[in-house]
């Protein structure tokens, strides 16, 4: 027999479980942020999102206790030149997918709090334009350049 409590409890959970699932219908795979030097100040992230709903999902803002300030932007090269156009919001069409990367969109990352080495990770918050928000675990792994770099030397 079920006690009371644990009726409430199992109750409290499951709709905990809901609510997170169904709250944006977005997955977020291959987040990381590429290693940089102690003393860098700004570190970019990168993220593929999938928006599994029938509606269209904008993140609004992005935050972290691990950096003082995060920031969206997009690469674009206009007449010749190459610039980093900041972002009020990023957008993923329903049923649709956008992919953070090089030279595209992207994440700025101010001010690391604290040093961030190959292995360790970032929480970041990400709010949505309907006032939900979900936290997202950044990898910081060796750019490929580094990659490159220490398997050449043999």
């Amino acid at each position: 027999m079920i006690k009371p409590a644990q009726l409430i409890l199992s109750i409290f959970i499951f709709s905990l479980i809901t609510t997170s699932a169904h709250a944006h219908h977005l997955m977020v795979s291959d987040a990381w942020i590429p290693e940089a030097p102690p003393v860098t100040p700004v570190m970019a992230g990168f993220m593929t999102i999938k928006n599994s709903s029938n509606k269209t999902a904008e993140i609004v803002s992005i935050s972290s206790k691990d950096f003082g300030r995060v920031e969206m932007h997009l690469s674009k090269e206009e007449n010749g030149i190459a610039r980093m156009l900041p972002q009020s919001k990023l957008t993923i069409p329903a049923h649709g997918k956008l992919t953070l990367k090089h030279g595209s969109y992207h994440l700025m990352l101010f001010k690391p709090q604290h040093r961030l080495k190959d292995g360790d990770s970032a929480e970041l918050v990400l709010k949505l334009k309907s006032g939900d928000s979900f936290s997202v675990e950044f990898i910081i792994e060796k750019s490929a350049m580094q990659m490159d770099h220490s398997q050449h030397q043999h």
